[in-house]
């Protein structure tokens, strides 16, 4: 077959040849137009009426780049969390601030050249509980210092995806913390959901994070291992508020450490499609060691009860490539540790369970005209669902769920949040309780199974690098968790509670970008 062409006839490897040139430039029409879309969409941020967030590739690859190592918030960061802070933890400042000149920021520079990234951030936590608990009318103070420092292997001596993470916490000053819980805080307000707010600090500090962490196949899987804890990869905190994400399941009945206290534990997570991924983790289950006021430092397992195992999968639509992102997670756990019935004191091996958490942005304010942005002003949706699978467990169930708005007035770090929680407490623990109330003399009648708690908080961002947290609870049939002894079932009630957060690495010019 021949083609005509100017007054010319091609031969057959001619007519071959100009097919094949004819196809190419077909082919790469497209990929030209959208390089050239891409390259506007990068210089200018502006998109057309009729556009999608979506659109550019390219964008949205360098955008993923900028913020996928960002401590912030949930839809953010890909499934293969950073470990430097606890998953979920709310955004200080935003990933584009440029840090002040501070006394530091020459030395922070040198570091982050070599391959170092120091990181130091103080909280302060205030709580008092007006008219509920054991004894009303109460308060508690909390600090957290958090000193650390990542390095980068591949800067260092050339291991790509290589990374040595640290972080140490210091606890101190504080007020009325302290174990064992009764006459602390805890013990005052005595329920579990305000109890667990505050830590009771019984140590000077505490060894939070120690461990070596590899990416594998362009970050599609990445593991961990070290001195690390389970929430810094499970459990995360979908409420977008460090103070109130609170875990009765995980941490009452699974019987762990509180977050940040660090064991021994490892950690994998592989990407197996672009949204999905599957997760693993291994960690020493040792409460001894605390309760002994130890502080991460004894690294032997003399004082281990036993393991804690978690499994499950991580679903994650980024912000940064989907109009409405979200994140869904379903873990399963076992402790193996022995455990002993608080009602009959009879004792067994092993405690299993289970918890969904997910959280939706359901809208954004931007819908009709997509910007460029990976922190939209929006509405966020979450909710949990748990149980632990054990009669002797203190808390047998767990459904909660609310609303976030981020970014209102165009302060795109504040979150203000509305939740409402209910765990279910077993029976085994409400008739323990009740043994030892009538033991002191007290109230025979028996405590609701049924905990209900309704709270408003917020993440309000005073300053780059300063945020305020507050928080009002309301909680209605208290458990006496924290002090079973007590002589009377505590009323409904009201706990308030503040806590102040600033990132002194960033205002130092310490953690220089």
């Amino acid at each position: 077959m021949n083609f005509v062409h100017s007054g010319r006839t091609l031969s057959s490897d001619q007519a071959t040849r100009l097919r094949i040139g004819l196809l190419s430039l077909a082919l790469l029409a497209p990929a030209t137009s959208g390089a050239a879309l891409a390259q506007d969409a990068t210089q200018s941020p502006q998109t057309s009426s009729g556009s999608h967030f979506w659109d550019s590739n390219s964008v949205a690859k360098d955008l993923q780049i900028r913020y996928e190592n960002v401590q912030g918030p949930i839809t953010l960061v890909p499934s293969e969390l950073p470990p430097q802070v606890l998953a979920g933890a709310p955004l200080l400042t935003l990933p584009e601030s440029r840090p002040p000149k501070g006394p530091l920021t020459f030395f922070g520079r040198f570091l982050r050249r070599i391959g170092l990234t120091p990181h130091a951030i103080f909280n302060q936590l205030y709580m008092t509980n007006p008219d509920t608990g054991p004894r009303p009318g109460r308060f508690s103070l909390g600090t957290g210092f958090a000193l650390g420092l990542d390095a980068n292997l591949q800067k260092i001596i050339g291991v790509k995806g290589g990374e040595i993470h640290f972080e140490e916490i210091l606890f101190r000053p504080t007020a009325n913390g302290g174990y064992p819980a009764g006459p602390a805080w805890a013990g005052a307000v005595g329920s579990y959901f305000a109890g667990i707010d505050q830590h009771n600090d019984i140590a000077g500090g505490w060894l939070a994070l120690l461990t070596y962490q590899q990416k594998l196949f362009h970050n599609r899987v990445n593991f961990s291992v070290g001195r690390t804890h389970p929430r810094r990869y499970f459990f995360f905190n979908n409420c977008d508020n460090v103070l109130n994400c609170t875990d009765p399941i995980m941490q009452a009945s699974a019987g762990i450490l509180p977050p940040p206290y660090a064991t021994w534990g490892g950690y994998v997570t592989a990407r197996m499609f672009n949204d999905v991924s599957f997760e693993a983790g291994a960690f020493e289950a040792n409460l001894n060691q605390y309760f002994q006021h130890g502080n991460g430092w004894r690294w032997d397992t003399r004082t281990a009860s036993g393991y804690l195992l978690l499994g499950g999968f991580n679903y994650r639509r980024l912000q940064v490539t989907h109009l409405y992102g979200g994140r869904y997670q379903l873990s399963g756990f076992y402790n193996s540790s022995q455990y002993t019935d608080p009602y009959t004191k009879t004792t067994h091996y092993g405690r299993a369970g289970a918890e969904f958490r997910g959280q939706q942005l359901i809208w954004r304010r931007d819908h009709n005209h997509p910007v460029l942005s990976p922190i939209p002003e929006g509405l966020n949706v979450f909710g949990t669902l748990g149980f632990a699978a054990d009669p002797s467990a203190p808390f047998k169930a767990l459904a909660e769920g609310g609303f976030s708005y981020h970014g209102l007035f165009g302060r795109l770090l504040d979150r203000e949040q509305i939740k409402f929680s209910y765990v279910r407490a077993s029976r085994h623990q409400m008739l323990y309780q009740r043994n030892l109330r009538v033991a002191a003399g007290g109230d025979p009648r028996m405590g609701s199974q049924d905990i209900m708690r309704l709270e408003a908080s917020g993440h309000i961002s005073i300053y780059p690098g300063v945020a305020f947290e507050p928080s009002i609870q309301y909680i209605f049939n208290p458990d006496n968790y924290y002090n079973p002894s007590a002589k009377r079932i505590s009323s409904n009630g009201v706990v308030l509670a503040g806590q102040l957060m600033i990132d002194m690495g960033f205002l130092s010019g310490l953690s220089a970008h």
